[in-house]
Order: structure tokens, then sequence, then C-alpha cells
């Protein structure tokens, strides 16, 4: 029992692990759908957003790790080991036998018991999820916890797909209906807490002011965790072709190195050149984006590259401490003008607008020419 707890506090912190990792991918995306359904980002859909994030983080974890060394004797010492258990009942029975060889109360506590409870708990949270928050009947959630298992054990008997040399977990169709179960009972919890305290959406507003500060801040945080997530993806895959290839070491560490001054200009500052509304990948995620201060129509193509120069040029040619000071010196400019434009936004004389805004003044003075 003792080493199951052990390895279940290590699949725990591995959890909570994927999660960060996972955040810069996993942020934009919510935030995304969370504005364009409510035109702002919702606390409580927002909680619920992260906390099914991390439920499937735990889902990752606890069914992969944690990973084992696999030398070249691996596969041999395992060799008799049975991966794939496809006759149902057999945990069942072996929670059977081990109560009547050290009775019910050893057997609660056993690693058998453990794991069979584990399997029907650990499936409860997707079931309560599709009952509470997206309303779904009961065939969703048994057809999700079924499918979401189905996914697991095959991962889990064949080696995470060839990953590994021979598999390293067992495959039993006897998960299949834990975890279904489990998504059942959920789904019933979920249906009786929605009974009691209903989930309500927030009701979508007017987007029609001027954003605040902290959605400004928000967009650029964006930005930053795509040019990181998006750099990093490519610099792996240049990286991987390259060695299958066989290209000289420092050949490619002056490509990736390219690559990473490259990619940043594309994506703060290529987008928002080929965007009528000159926005950043991030704004589009908030739904903001630049005006001209005079006339509040689009901005001209120099406003993104004054605010490529001011706010990203310094990170990309010093690095993060002159991102820190850009960031103050922006910010201080916000709080000192009685019309909360930022350095970038004063020199390229444009203000940060919402989607709607923009939108609302497009149509205007379409009306205006028509009439």
């Amino acid at each position: 029992m003792w080493s199951n707890v052990g390895t279940w506090i290590f699949e725990g912190a591995a959890s909570v692990g994927l999660f960060l990792l996972a955040l810069p991918l996993f942020l934009p995306v919510a935030l995304a759908v969370l504005y364009r359904r409510y035109r702002f980002a919702a606390p409580v859909p927002t909680v619920w957003a992260l906390l099914s994030a991390l439920y499937a983080s735990a889902l990752v974890a606890f069914t992969t790790f944690p990973l084992p060394d696999a030398p070249q004797d691996f596969c041999t010492r395992r060799a008799t080991y049975e991966y794939w258990r496809l006759t149902p009942g057999q945990s069942f029975r072996e929670v059977l036998d081990k109560a009547a060889e050290v009775g019910l109360g050893a057997t609660l506590t056993s690693g058998v018991f453990l794991q069979v409870a584990f399997n029907v708990v650990f499936f409860v949270p997707l079931g309560f999820l599709v009952a509470y928050l997206l309303g779904r009947g009961v065939w969703w959630a048994l057809g999700l916890g079924l499918g979401t298992s189905l996914l697991i054990e095959t991962a889990q008997g064949t080696a995470l797909w060839g990953l590994y040399p021979c598999p390293f977990r067992v495959a039993e169709v006897d998960d299949l209906i834990t975890n279904t179960t489990g998504a059942l009972l959920g789904w019933v919890i979920g249906i009786g807490v929605a009974r009691l305290l209903p989930f309500r959406e927030p009701a979508r507003r007017a987007d029609l002011a001027p954003p605040f500060v902290r959605r400004r801040v928000l967009a650029a945080a964006v930005d930053l965790m795509v040019v990181f997530m998006v750099t990093l993806g490519i610099e792996v895959a240049v990286a991987f072709v390259l060695e299958v290839q066989g290209a000289d070491p420092e050949t490619g560490r002056g490509v990736l190195k390219v690559l990473a001054g490259v990619i940043p200009v594309l994506l703060l500052l290529g987008v928002p050149l080929l965007r009528r509304d000159r926005a950043t990948v991030g704004q589009w995620v908030v739904m903001v984006g630049l005006a001209s201060a005079q006339s509040g129509g689009s901005a001209g193509a120099a406003a993104p590259v004054v605010r490529f120069a001011v706010r990203w040029l310094p990170m990309l040619v010093f690095g993060a401490p002159a991102y820190a000071i850009v960031a103050v010196l922006e910010l201080t400019t916000v709080a000192v003008r009685k019309d909360r434009r930022s350095l970038a936004g004063s020199l390229g004389r444009t203000e940060t607008r919402t989607h709607d805004a923009i939108e609302q003044l497009a149509r205007e003075r379409r009306q205006a020419i028509h009439a």
C-alpha cells in the first residue's frame, strides 16, 4: 500500500507539472473561447476551464507516469508479464480472493482494492463535468468515459504507441468497466448538484468601452506564451529533422538561433501588418485591436511597426531584463495619461479598442456614407 501511495504522490506532482507546462498552450485557447462567448474573461467559467485542464493533466500523469528506464534487457526481464488482461472480472476476483485471505478490513487498505476503487473515483470528475457544465445526458457521460478509458488502455498496452520497446503497464478490460462506472457515478452526482446549485452562465455584455489595463496586459502575456510555444515547437521539429539528416551540430545551432529571432518577428510584427485591426495574436485572443487616436478608424501600417520597436524589439535584442524595463515604462505611461494610452500607443498615435467598438464605428461610417 505504502509503495502505491508514494507512486500516487509522484503522479500528483506530475499532474501539476504537466498542467503548468500545458498552460501556455491551453490558456490562449480558453481565453479566446471565453471572450467570444461572454465578451470578458468570466471568473467562474475561467476557473472551471482551468480545473478541467488540471484534471486532463492528471489523467495523463496517473495513467502514464512514472516512466521507467528502458535498458537493453528491459523487455527480456518482463517477457513473462501479462500486458493484456482481456478476461472480464479478473480484478474483482482478486479483490474477493484477498478478502477471503486477509479479511475485509485489510482488503480495503490493500493495493488490489485501492487500484479498483481508484479507477472508479478517477473518472467521477469526467461524468460530473459532462452533467454539470455541459448539461449533457447520461449517454454522453458513458460514451466519454468508455472512449477515454479505451484510449488510455490502448496506450498502455501498446507501450505508448511504440515509444517504448515493450509495455510497462497492463491494459485491462476491467479498467474499462470501472472507469465507465466512475463516469456514470460522476454524472449522477453532477445532476444532483445542478438541481441544488445550478451552473448559471454569465450574461454576455456589451463590449464597447475602452478595454481595462489588465485586459491589455493579458494580451501581452498571451503574446509571450504564443511566441514561446510556437518557437519551441518549431525548434523541436527542426532539431529532430536535422538530427535525422545527420546535419553538422554547429549548423543546427545556427539554424535554431535564426529561428529564435525570426519567429517572434513574424508573430509580433508580421501578423499585425496583415490584419486590418493591427492586432497581435494576444490582442486577437482578448478581442482588442488598434485604432487611430485622431480619427478612430483603422490604424496605419506604421502603428504595429512602432509598437514592435518600442515593446518587443528590446526584448529580442537584449533579453528579458530589457522587456521588464519596457513593461514598467509602458505601465507608467498608462498610469499618468488620462486617456490610458501606453508608450507604444502614444508614439504610434493609436489607442486600443475592443473589436465590437471598432466594428460599431465601421458600421456607423458605412451608414453615414449611404445616408
